[in-house]
């Protein structure tokens, strides 16, 4: 009897060993990913959204990886969005800081202060200018739908007087395009004006980095054999190396004449603000054919030889 009953302990034995190494062992607990915050002031690579909630972003929002757009923080550096602050003679926000420094731009009348502010029943204050400390430029979040930190790939427009004032609304305007972003600031008076001529069918960021904003006929897709033709151009020679293409070819008829560094621009003929006061300024309205007597004309002041047609 004693015998069966050893037997059987260890067939019972032998069972629980075998089921037991059938389990599956538990699955080990991947790490949390983390997500490094990007502030306003100083932009860095765009990061992936994986680690954010449901709720922070939209469904449809794309992001990329840090290590596919390493070059984003330098190029942002280099650019006229990283250095944007305007003030006033007395060295506080005015109105230029709505588009040039949006986040330190302040309203100045209660018409420019959202609505659900304006419903407190009590009378609110004229803001005080910002800290010149405080100062902030036009980072990563004035363009790209930010949350907790987050940059996502997504392009949408962040009212900055909603953000400051505004802490039910959602800041974020949707856009259609690159172009209708850069529009938000680039309005009215200062308005970039295409005509209907070569680049008609362009967007501005098939012809400005996004980043840097600087722009190139040659450093883009378009035009990158230019300088070096199969064939001569009339125009594309080392005489005319210190000439902006689009000296050549505005079709806005401006005047030109060389910059500061000597190098042949156009000139608008009125400031940003509408004065007359002609100052350099790429022209974005241009054309293939030339006119080399609007240079090239007897008399000139700049002693060029006569254009002989």
């Amino acid at each position: 009897m004693r015998s069966c009953l050893s037997i059987r302990w260890r067939a019972l034995i032998i069972v629980w060993i075998a089921t037991s190494a059938c389990q599956p062992l538990p699955p080990k607990e991947s790490p949390t990913p983390t997500n490094l915050p990007v502030p306003s002031v100083t932009p860095s690579a765009l990061v992936s959204t994986a680690a954010s909630s449901s709720s922070a972003m939209p469904a449809s929002t794309q992001s990329v990886s840090s290590t596919q757009t390493p070059d984003v923080k330098q190029l942002w550096a280099s650019g006229k969005h990283a250095n944007t602050f305007v003030a006033a003679a007395d060295g506080n926000n005015n109105e230029c800081a709505r588009c040039h420094a949006p986040m330190n731009w302040l309203p100045t009348s209660m018409n420019e202060i959202p609505a659900t502010c304006q419903s407190c029943k009590f009378n609110i204050s004229t803001p005080k200018p910002v800290a010149k400390a405080d100062w902030k430029n036009i980072g990563c979040d004035q363009c790209h739908v930010t949350a907790k930190g987050v940059v996502s790939h997504q392009v949408a427009w962040l009212d900055a007087t909603i953000a400051q004032f505004d802490s039910v609304s959602d800041p974020y305007q949707t856009v259609k395009s690159n172009t209708e972003l850069c529009e938000k600031c680039h309005r009215d008076a200062f308005k970039i004006v295409m005509g209907k001529h070569a680049h008609i069918d362009k967007g501005c960021t098939d012809c400005h980095n996004p980043h840097s904003t600087q722009a190139g006929c040659t450093t883009n897709q378009c035009h990158p054999n230019i300088l070096k033709p199969a064939q001569p151009v009339a125009g594309h020679d080392a005489a005319h190396a210190k000439v902006n293409c689009v000296a050549c070819h505005d079709a806005n008829g401006w005047q030109v004449q060389p910059g500061n560094d000597k190098t042949w621009v156009t000139l608008r003929p009125t400031d940003a603000l509408g004065n007359s006061n002609p100052m350099p300024f790429v022209s974005h309205n241009v054309q293939k054919t030339v006119d080399c007597a609007r240079c090239h004309f007897a008399g000139n002041p700049w002693n060029l030889k006569a254009d002989k047609k």
